[in-house]
């Protein structure tokens, strides 16, 4: 069980991922896909990594948008880590949290 908190700031992360992924990622194209995989780690902590693969090329920003600073700083509130790999291939974004 996720307390409310971490469960409402992991909904918000998801939400903004799937939406940038939908206008400029993966889901932007017919083939684009997202893969989401999650473990509860020995240490207690939430993982979770998104994965996209199959949209046009992932370039980095060149600036940090809105989206990004509100999942950066909910996962700070929530005592956690988000990293951003922007590849070839697609973005992989990794959480990861105590729960």
């Amino acid at each position: 069980m996720l307390a409310p908190d971490a469960a409402q700031a992991i909904a918000i992360t998801l939400h903004e991922l799937a939406t940038n992924a939908a206008k400029y990622g993966a889901l932007s194209a017919p083939n684009g896909q997202v893969r989401l995989e999650w473990s509860h780690a020995a240490d207690g902590r939430l993982r979770l990594r998104w994965t996209e693969t199959g949209g046009p090329v992932a370039q980095g920003p060149t600036r940090k948008g809105l989206g990004s600073r509100i999942i950066e700083q909910m996962m700070v509130q929530q005592k956690g880590k988000v990293r951003f790999d922007w590849r070839n291939d697609g973005l992989i974004c990794e959480i990861t949290l105590p729960v």
